[in-house]
């Protein structure tokens, strides 16, 4: 990225913007294209992670992401099996295909969520995937 003061990745498409701290000499390497504040500090040696307040945050959303699946999904399977229909009925398959349809629906939004906030490049590991076994295979 020539006249920025940016880096660009080849393997995950992420820019990167590298500042110094306003009151140290520290270099912090921060991921610039996310709405999540991902950073590095440079040691001297490597790049550290500089994100604390990221994981005490990404824990409580994690144990929110699991409450938002498995509560709903535990009261439709309650509901289900505690006013039960009658087997003979047209439609008495429909509460636990409720459940189950809530249990997947449910994930399905938190995934996608959880792919947005991370976004984690799955299309650059599939091509990577792909060279690797074109390379392995000799035909």
């Amino acid at each position: 990225m020539p006249m920025m003061d940016s880096l660009g990745c080849n393997f995950c498409n992420h820019i990167f913007v590298i500042e110094k701290e306003p009151n140290s000499m520290r270099q912090v390497m921060r991921m610039a294209d996310t709405i999540s504040t991902l950073r590095w500090v440079w040691n001297g040696k490597c790049w550290e992670n500089a994100n604390e307040a990221q994981l005490l945050t990404s824990r409580w959303l994690a144990i929110a992401g699991i409450l938002l699946v498995l509560v709903p999904t535990l009261i439709t399977s309650l509901a289900a099996n505690l006013f039960p229909t009658e087997p003979d009925l047209p439609l008495s398959w429909f509460p636990k295909f409720w459940a189950i349809t809530t249990f997947f629906g449910h994930l399905f939004v938190v995934l996608s969520i959880a792919q947005d906030y991370i976004q984690f490049p799955f299309p650059v590991y599939w091509r990577r995937i792909k060279t690797i076994f074109k390379m392995a295979l000799p035909f």
